[in-house]
């Protein structure tokens, strides 16, 4: 799978790391020489040094023959701005990282396929391992619709039981 990502931040970077991991060809697009750089060294993949938010960088990244696009900066308003001109593209997954919550109603309205909160996402996470204290570790499924979790049992008389 082709995949562009727009952000080599922590965020863009580790995503791609991962990706190229496990075998798809990614595309790094970032503005900020030092991480370019950075990215470059790290990275068995592509990095555009350049702007995300120009159709001239994106064209650079091959965008049309892009499976998913990733928007991962911390500019919600890049991230928006480049959701809007790849969606051109008829790119089959269009994916948005929000760092301003109360953007995502803003990314959804243009069609942005998946809209992700890193913040929210955090805060979901912490308050369920709060509030659930016997939860050992926890997978969250389709998007939040189903939760996964591993408990502690102390009660003996549960052992073997399904």
């Amino acid at each position: 799978m082709y995949i562009v990502i727009m952000g080599g931040g922590r965020v863009g970077l580790r995503l791609a790391t991962s990706l190229v991991a496990v075998g798809h060809d990614v595309t790094l697009i970032e503005n900020n020489s030092d991480l370019c750089v950075n990215a470059a060294s790290e990275l068995d993949a592509m990095v555009i040094c350049g702007n995300g938010t120009d159709i001239k960088t994106l064209l650079e990244a091959n965008i049309a023959d892009a499976d998913v696009f990733v928007a991962a900066t911390g500019n919600d308003e890049a991230n928006l701005l480049s959701c809007i001109l790849v969606k051109d593209y008829k790119i089959k997954k269009v994916i948005a990282r929000v760092s301003n919550p109360d953007h995502d109603d803003a990314f959804r309205k243009i069609g942005i396929d998946i809209v992700v909160s890193p913040e929210l996402t955090a805060a979901g996470y912490l308050e369920k391992l709060i509030t659930r204290p016997k939860m050992a570790d926890l997978i969250v499924i389709g998007r939040g619709n189903a939760e996964l979790l591993e408990l502690t049992v102390d009660n003996n008389k549960m052992f073997g039981k399904k």
